[in-house]
């Protein structure tokens, strides 16, 4: 689809105008009208450690189900106020503009600084590196899985709904000092599982992906 004059100069993240706040009833809004909450460092760490508590050795499991699952809905809104105030399909935006899109919607809603890689598309693989991971920098104990296993089922659910096919995520690396981004894997959910259970601890973002671009379906 050629990008129309509206596309290119109409911009839903205009700033002052995407979020505005309600003083006498405290409520922050976006300019669709979604109510927009913010949560603490604190808040987020007591609800992991709350999970673990309740989850065991299920943890990652249960927080990439509630992420796809939200992800799914979330890409749902998503889809409705750009097709609304683009007054054109979200779904046939071109590629680099709806990457623009999700790019802005990360980073206004403080959950990094978003990249998505397409080298390996035809393969059946996309790769995102995500500076500023929601779990990833707040995290400082070891775990023995991925920090941000809830980031990637949200990347899951959310890709599933504006492909249009079933999309799963594997966080192939967490930030740390040496690297500031942490890594997600999309693909084909069927390639994710045999990956997973073939075992990724201690293995580099690199290496993963490799593993998944060698499994076939």
């Amino acid at each position: 689809m050629t990008i129309t004059a509206d596309l290119e100069f109409k911009t839903y993240y205009q700033e002052k105008l995407y979020i505005t706040a309600n003083v006498e009833t405290g409520v922050i809004y976006n300019r669709s009208g979604r109510r927009m909450i913010a949560l603490t460092n604190d808040f987020l760490i007591g609800m992991h450690r709350a999970l673990e508590k309740e989850c065991g050795d299920k943890i990652e499991k249960v927080l990439h189900h509630c992420g796809r699952k939200w992800g799914v809905n979330f890409g749902k809104g998503l889809d409705a106020e750009w097709t609304q105030f683009y007054e054109q399909p979200a779904k046939e935006f071109p590629l680099a503009f709806f990457q623009g899109l999700l790019m802005q919607e990360f980073g206004y809603n403080g959950w990094g600084v978003l990249q998505v890689h397409y080298e390996y598309m035809e393969k059946g693989v996309v790769w995102i590196s995500l500076q500023g991971a929601i779990m990833g920098d707040i995290r400082t104990e070891k775990l023995s899985y991925p920090a941000d296993a809830l980031t990637g089922g949200i990347l899951a659910g959310l890709f599933t709904h504006f492909l249009g096919r079933d999309i799963d995520c594997l966080q192939s690396h967490v930030a740390s000092d040496d690297s500031k981004a942490s890594c997600f894997l999309l693909s084909d959910p069927q390639r994710i599982e045999t990956v997973q259970k073939t075992g990724t601890v201690g293995k580099s973002h690199q290496e993963i992906l490799d593993m998944l671009l060698a499994t076939k379906l």
